[in-house]
């Protein structure tokens, strides 16, 4: 039962799950609709979407495999009763599955690439090798550097929102003539998801430098908590947060004189601010891995709550949408 859940965990279904509602929510419920009621038609169908969304979570899996590949030695000390390769799994194992995945994503690239009409766009072909690459250099090379690791970890999930642009980049051209109050606000809101999406990961991943400090001391991987030590790594991790707090705020501001539901503003307070702040408040002081733990836990929330909480008036478009289904 121990080993099942353990390779379970491998895979990461939750965050994989969160990478799926970064794309579907801001796709389904906030760009389909504003193409649609612009006049224009948009480019991505239930099936290339359906392509593109798995390839983006296909893809995420990777980066978690030759993470965990790579990073064995410090996991074993760092979280020793959840090491999976080269314990639970023999390292080839992990290894292999990461080729495997790789292949899939390829695999999936071609029939997204195919499955547009023609004339075929040929970003499908170089967009998702350029990130898996990316995610193995990051892994490879950039994880055990100071700031830039983890700058290209943020930057890297800033992408999944924004990749729903390109292939709609014609239709919210065209749209644009004939709403562009609409298209503006519904590519706004997009980029919203992906500047949301780039602090909460970066300041998740100085987090995560600090909780694992102990393992990649003893392994020299040479992040900003190794090189200067946690007392020090903890005040640019909680900057961080300060700023990712001054971003709902603003947004918070940017609800209210736009007359947004006071069930929004309340929930944004409650399920946004509010851990946002602890956790920075946490962050200037703590001393011991739990504490690092708790803030990740925090960070985590406000990352899931703020998938949902974005996007403006959230029960009407989700009546529009079930409607319009």
């Amino acid at each position: 039962m121990i080993r099942a859940l353990s390779i379970f965990r491998l895979f990461r279904l939750p965050n994989l799950f969160i990478v799926f509602l970064t794309q579907w929510i801001p796709y389904w419920l906030i760009l389909r609709p504003a193409i649609l009621k612009s006049g224009a038609i948009p480019m991505l169908t239930t099936r290339t979407f359906s392509l593109l969304a798995i390839t983006t979570v296909m893809t995420t899996l990777g980066g978690y495999l030759i993470n965990d590949y790579f990073d064995k030695d410090k996991d074993a000390i760092n979280r020793p009763d959840q090491v999976i390769a080269g314990r639970l799994l023999p390292e080839e194992v992990v290894l292999y599955l990461y080729w495997l995945v790789q292949t899939i994503i390829t695999l999936l690239s071609l029939r997204l690439f195919f499955a547009f009409p023609a004339p075929r766009p040929f970003w499908p072909l170089w967009v998702f090798p350029a990130v898996s690459g990316s995610l193995f250099l990051y892994t490879w090379a950039l994880k055990c550097t100071p700031v830039m690791g983890n700058i290209m970890v943020a930057f890297l999930c800033a992408v999944v929102p924004v990749l729903l642009l390109i292939p709609e980049d014609r239709a919210l051209w065209l749209g644009s003539f004939q709403d562009p109050e609409r298209i503006h606000q519904a590519t706004g809101l997009v980029w919203l998801y992906a500047v949301f999406a780039f602090f909460t990961n970066l300041w998740r991943e100085q987090v995560k430098d600090l909780e694992d400090f102990p393992g990649d001391a003893a392994c020299k991987c040479m992040t900003l908590a190794v090189v200067k030590g946690p007392r020090s790594a903890r005040v640019p991790a909680a900057l961080t947060g300060l700023a990712a707090s001054l971003l709902i705020v603003m947004l918070l501001y940017f609800w209210k004189a736009t007359e947004a539901p006071a069930w929004q503003i309340t929930a944004g307070i409650l399920c946004l601010l509010l851990p946002a702040l602890i956790a920075s408040a946490v962050l200037f002081r703590a001393n011991r891995k739990k504490h690092f733990t708790l803030v990740s836990t925090l960070i985590k929330w406000v990352m899931f709550a703020g998938i949902l909480l974005l996007i403006r008036q959230w029960p009407d478009v989700v009546l529009q949408f079930s409607a319009q289904g």
